[in-house]
């Protein structure tokens, strides 16, 4: 991509982010548009693909983007410095829902990226999403064993219980087009609490 993106006001760069995840979010790769989100944004599609020179290019750059934002947000609200597995569940929560509310459309994005048909585009995702689970896995069972969990449980099955259960919801709420991030933290909450009295000892 073209450095002079960056030159842009921070206002600027965030609005034609906002548009690019938007557009990708409501279509897959293939048919989302250069054009339409040069539209979304306000700016002219040659400038759009002066600054980022092709589509691939956008929407890479819209994944690596995502995830250094959510490696920021999880620090400041200190997800992983917690010993409590359902506490780092709820400041993960609050921190994803706090980083939706300046990008209403990244979650989306993600989540969409994550299905992409494109085989391309799917394999560099999956590797990339591949290498998030391996970093993040030891970590998940670290936290875990300083849960007190009920004995009669196998926790594993449980954490795979928990994570069909979140990617489920959200794919009901990308099929339905609803992405009310007071509602979803609302009801993970809920999720949340649920799982406690289910799960600990």
């Amino acid at each position: 991509m073209n450095n002079k993106f960056f030159s842009l006001s921070l206002e600027k760069q965030n609005k034609i982010l906002n548009a690019a995840y938007k557009v990708f979010s409501n279509n897959i790769y293939r048919k989302a548009s250069m054009l339409d989100i040069a539209k979304e944004s306000e700016v002219s599609k040659s400038l759009l693909f002066h600054y980022f020179y092709n589509k691939q290019t956008l929407y890479l750059y819209l994944w690596d983007f995502a995830l250094k934002k959510t490696r920021e947000i999880s620090s400041e609200f200190k997800v992983t410095e917690t010993k409590d597995f359902f506490e780092m569940l709820k400041r993960n929560l609050i921190a994803k829902c706090t980083l939706i509310r300046k990008y209403p459309y990244l979650n989306a994005f993600c989540l969409k990226a994550y299905y992409e048909p494109d085989l391309e585009i799917q394999k560099l995702i999956q590797l990339s999403v591949h290498k998030i689970v391996v970093e993040n896995e030891s970590l998940l069972l670290e936290t875990m064993r300083g849960t007190e969990f009920r004995t009669d449980i196998d926790v594993n099955l449980m954490y795979r219980e928990i994570c069909w259960t979140a990617d489920g919801y959200l794919r009901q709420r990308m099929l339905i087009n609803n992405w009310d991030t007071d509602e979803v933290e609302k009801d993970f909450l809920a999720f949340i609490e649920q799982w406690k009295k289910i799960y600990l000892a």
